[in-house]
């Protein structure tokens, strides 16, 4: 699953393709916008599969979905068709609107694990929802809406009297009433948009309530979140135990959708900020463990830090100027700093 061991191997490939600072950009349309086609030419094939070059060149539903987030915002419909395309022919699941997870080339069955991640299957319905009100097509937004129905009913459940996102559909549910959860898979623009595009109130409360998980999953000296708590019956949240307890190659996602979804507040930001900013005069890890304070033995990729010069600007109220994407960048590295553009583009249109 991509939540568990198998996204840690991915996290560990990762931190190998770390990238020095490159050219910068402002986060203006133009300067952008340029980085779309250096990004499709090195990831995404002919037929529309999205290559994690720092995993092996697998694919899976969160870059998927990214892809055609990205193929959306730049006004690349051929492409977003074809990304789309081939996500539904290879990976929707037969027996659901969900699609498996992970798609692997250099294996004989290419999916051997039917199960979901739920941010991909998110990011696949909220990239649909866009696409429908961009191009004025409607058919987009009628196969988004069998994915949103069964995240609601499948992958939503109740702990300690709010509202937890499961990662998928197997696997995080443990004998002790406790639930496994990512905060990073709480897209707050996609769920903002989930509540217009399907009418339900649920994604409201599931807002509501990751906000407040959130404000729970703060550890060690610098009130930082884990990539990975456990929220427990009475909605206590505690890291998950035996996985690293880390704010890494996922948490720092969570302050990138704070933003974008206009959840961004000091109460939210400043813990991350006071970690960074301590790293005034040397290089800011790729991890820190959130119990004992230890960190990376590397520096966070370009990637990272177009997230952390978005919360600086946010924090300095001006637009930010993010790396571009650079050679050495891999797939993840240049996802964020995409991503982090798109958030400054919604943030400072």
């Amino acid at each position: 699953m991509r939540g568990l061991p198998g996204r840690i191997v991915f996290l560990l490939a990762a931190a190998g393709a770390l990238a020095t600072a490159g050219a910068a950009a402002s986060a203006d349309d133009g300067a952008l916008a340029r980085q779309w086609p250096t990004y499709r030419e090195r990831f995404v094939g002919d037929d529309g599969r999205v290559r994690d070059t720092g995993n092996d060149g697998v694919s899976h539903t969160e870059g998927q979905g990214w892809a055609m987030l990205f193929a959306e915002s730049f006004d690349d419909r051929a492409t977003f068709d074809r990304i789309w395309g081939w996500t539904r022919d290879k990976l929707r699941r037969p027996d659901s609107a969900l699609f498996a997870w992970r798609w692997n080339p250099n294996a004989g069955e290419p999916v051997a694990d039917k199960n979901n991640a739920t941010d991909g299957d998110m990011l696949i319905a909220w990239a649909l929802t866009r696409a429908a009100r961009y191009w004025h097509a409607p058919d987009y937004l009628r196969q988004a809406r069998p994915i949103l129905a069964e995240i609601r009913g499948k992958l939503v459940e109740r702990r300690g009297g709010g509202l937890v996102l499961l990662p998928g559909s197997e696997g995080f549910r443990a004998t002790d009433g406790s639930a496994i959860v990512n905060l990073s898979y709480y897209i707050y623009p996609a769920l903002d948009a989930f509540t217009h595009a399907d009418g339900s109130p649920q994604w409201a409360r599931l807002r509501r309530s990751g906000l407040a998980l959130l404000a729970k999953a703060r550890f060690g000296v610098w009130g930082l979140p884990s990539d990975w708590v456990a929220v427990g019956d009475k909605g206590q949240v505690t890291p998950t135990a035996n996985l690293p307890p880390r704010f890494g190659f996922d948490a720092i996602r969570i302050p990138l959708y704070l933003i974008w979804g206009g959840e961004a507040t000091a109460p939210r930001l400043d813990p991350e900020l006071r970690f960074w900013d301590s790293f005034a005069d040397r290089p800011i890890p790729a991890w820190v463990d959130v119990t004992d304070g230890s960190a990376a033995p590397f520096a966070a990729s370009s990637g990272f830090r177009a997230v952390i010069e978005l919360v600086r600007a946010w924090r300095a109220h001006r637009p930010p100027v993010l790396p571009e994407i650079a050679d050495k960048d891999d797939y993840y590295a240049a996802s964020l700093i995409l991503l982090a553009g798109l958030a400054a583009r919604a943030r400072w249109p």
